[in-house]
C-alpha cells in the first residue's frame, strides 16, 4: 500500500517546478546547479519529486553533518569536492542574544529566509550559515538587536552546540511509529496515529503519514509543533513482553 503524498499548495507547486528545471539543466549541461537553502518539509518533498522523477545525481549540504536547512546539489554525486555556495559567517557577540535576534537583524537587512541556512546561537560566538550572495551584505554588520558584534570566518565544529533533551523511559508493544510518538509527545496512541495521519511526521528526513511505518534505534523524528525526538535505545522486553526503549526529547 502506498504512502499518502504530502499534500501541496501553490508555494510548493512552484518550488518543485524550479527544483525539477534544476535538476534538468544540470543533466543537459553536465555543470553543477544548486538550490536554495530549504526546511526540513520543502526537503522532503523535493525529494520525493526527485526520486519518483528517478533524478539520482543531487546530495543536500548544510554546512554540517545534522543542518536542518540544507541546499541541494545537482551534478554532484557525492559531497566530495563540492565547493558549496554558502558560507559560514561567524558573529562574535556578548552573551544573551537569541536565534531570534539574528533572524530578525538578518531579514532586515532584506535577506530572504532562503538564502540563510541553520543559525547555530552560542554563549559568545553564533554561526550562520549564509548564500554567497548575501555574504557582503552580512560581512557589513556590526549590531544585531542593541549588541555590537564582530565578524570573523572562523566556523569550527565546536561551534555546533550540543542538544539538550530530556530522555523518557518506557515500554511500547512493538517498534511503530505511532507507538514511539506517542510516548515521546505523552500523549494517547489513538491521538498520536491521527496527528501522524493528519499532519505528518518527518521520519529521518522522509516524511510519512502511515503510523504503522517501523522504526529503529537511531532514528529520529521531527513533528511540526511539537518538536524533535530519537529513538535512543530499544531493546529487552517486560514481563508482559513489552519492549523497553528510551528516548531522547530534544528542547
Amino acid at each position: 500500500m502506498s504512502r499518502p503524498a504530502i499534500p501541496l499548495n501553490d508555494e510548493d507547486r512552484l518550488l518543485l517546478r524550479h527544483i525539477l528545471d534544476l535538476a534538468q539543466r544540470s543533466e543537459t549541461s553536465y555543470h553543477m546547479l544548486f538550490s536554495t537553502f530549504l526546511d526540513d518539509r520543502q526537503l522532503a518533498i523535493c525529494e520525493a519529486a526527485l526520486k519518483s522523477e528517478w533524478v539520482g545525481d543531487f546530495v543536500t549540504l548544510g554546512g554540517y553533518p545534522d543542518a536542518e536547512r540544507r541546499i541541494i546539489a545537482f551534478g554532484a554525486g557525492s559531497e566530495d569536492g563540492i565547493s558549496p555556495p554558502f558560507k559560514a559567517v561567524v558573529f562574535n557577540h556578548p552573551e544573551g542574544l537569541t536565534h531570534r535576534d539574528f533572524l530578525g537583524s538578518l531579514m532586515a537587512l532584506g535577506i530572504k529566509r532562503e538564502l540563510l541556512g541553520d543559525i547555530l546561537v552560542g554563549k559568545s560566538r553564533t554561526a550562520v550559515f549564509v548564500y554567497d550572495t548575501a555574504v557582503p551584505l552580512v560581512a557589513e554588520m556590526t549590531k544585531v538587536g542593541r549588541s555590537g558584534v564582530r565578524i570573523t570566518y572562523d566556523f569550527s565544529e565546536s561551534d555546533i552546540p550540543v542538544q539538550e533533551y530530556d530522555e523518557i523511559h518506557s515500554t511500547v508493544a512493538s517498534l511503530r511509529l505511532d507507538a514511539v510518538i506517542a510516548t515521546g509527545l505523552r500523549i494517547s496512541r489513538d491521538k498520536a496515529a491521527e496527528l501522524i495521519r493528519s499532519k505528518g511526521v518527518m521520519h529521518n528526513r522522509v516524511m510519512t503519514f502511515s503510523p504503522s511505518d517501523k522504526v529503529a534505534e537511531g532514528d529520529r523524528f521531527s513533528v511540526r509543533g511539537f518538536g524533535k525526538l530519537e529513538l535512543f535505545e530499544a531493546g529487552g522486553q517486560s514481563r508482559k513482553d513489552r519492549l523497553f526503549i528510551t528516548i531522547r526529547k530534544f528542547r
